[in-house]
């Protein structure tokens, strides 16, 4: 290849347009973008209340905070509603399924939403009231991660990840 002068300048030109749109381009995307998680902490009864909810020792801290987060922003007096629910769970320790939904519908309103929108957080990872909730969290949800030992990952491939790179048991390639 031929390297003249006017070939230089072309390339050299065609590089600093590229690179001055790509830095425009991206501020503007990077501006516009929602934060992953608000710096809100979640509190001690949040905690008590996610732990009493998902059956687990340790729930998912990032899940915890956006689900908090969230939380936070959209109900007023969270944290009394929160220790409201708390005792009245802790009150029956038992309860569970439909038994658990009946005693829901027989509390003050914003307490039941309360509950549902954790619970809607927790296993499904989706807040907020349709037709437009925000989505929250995807593979960290608690119903995934009671299942991630008997369920395949989502996709067509019939094994683990990169079960392709080993030959099936049985067979010789030539």
């Amino acid at each position: 290849m031929n390297l003249t002068r006017r070939r230089l300048l072309t390339g050299s030109a065609g590089l600093i347009v590229a690179g001055v749109l790509s830095q425009a381009l991206s501020g503007r995307y990077a501006l516009a973008s929602p934060p992953l998680a608000s710096a809100v902490a979640p509190s001690a009864g949040f905690n008590t209340l996610s732990i009493l909810i998902t059956g687990q020792d340790q729930p998912d801290a990032l899940l915890a905070q956006r689900l908090y987060s969230w939380l936070a922003t959209h109900t007023s007096g969270l944290d009394s509603r929160l220790e409201t629910l708390n005792k009245l769970l802790q009150q029956q320790p038992e309860a569970n399924g439909s038994t658990l939904l009946n005693l829901m519908k027989s509390q003050p309103e914003n307490i039941n939403t309360l509950y549902q929108s954790l619970v809607s957080g927790w296993y499904l990872g989706v807040v907020g009231p349709l037709p437009r909730p925000d989505c929250i969290a995807f593979e960290n949800i608690v119903s995934y991660q009671l299942l991630k030992q008997s369920v395949l990952p989502p996709s067509y491939a019939p094994g683990q990840p990169g079960f392709w790179v080993q030959p099936p048991a049985g067979r010789v390639h030539v």
